[in-house]
């Protein structure tokens, strides 16, 4: 199930914006980054009636990178989003059955956790920052494990 066939980005607003940056990197030097994306769902008070329902999605948006050590540069970058979805059309979906689709959101939302994103690392003085605009379509998980595809920063 596609969420976004039913439901309407009502409104967002940037709640985090963290940056921590280590160490001064070397000129131009290239550095891998480990990108981390969590949303959490929860509904929001309804008034009693026929209306459908509307649901808050908080969105992370984490960037990583660096040695961390003596050896080079290290950084950590989070964002953050809360969001308000409206159920537009069809028969009410209730929290659980939100809950087991609301990845289906992560295409809207990443976009505009990666615009926070980029301009805070810019921010820090990192430049070039090479994120996707978009997510692979139909992935079904947001949450990316430890061992994910690490994005290039520099």
């Amino acid at each position: 199930m596609n969420l976004l066939d039913q439901f309407i980005l009502q409104h967002y607003q940037v709640s985090l914006l963290q940056g921590e940056l280590l160490r001064v990197s070397r000129e131009g030097a290239m550095q891998d980054a480990k990108v981390e994306m969590n949303l959490t769902p929860r509904l929001m008070e309804m008034d009693s009636g026929d209306k459908l329902p509307s649901y808050q999605v908080s969105a992370r948006l984490i960037c990583v990178g660096g040695a961390g050590g003596k050896s080079g540069p290290a950084f950590k970058a989070k964002v953050g989003l809360e969001t308000v979805y409206q159920q537009s059309s069809g028969d009410p979906i209730d929290i659980s059955d939100f809950t087991n689709h609301h990845a289906s959101l992560a295409r809207q939302i990443y976009p505009l956790l990666a615009q926070e994103l980029r301009g805070l690392l810019t921010r820090l003085g990192l430049s070039n920052i090479q994120l996707p605009f978009d997510l692979v379509p139909g992935s079904k998980k947001i949450t990316v494990s430890p061992d994910c595809h690490p994005e290039r920063v520099h």
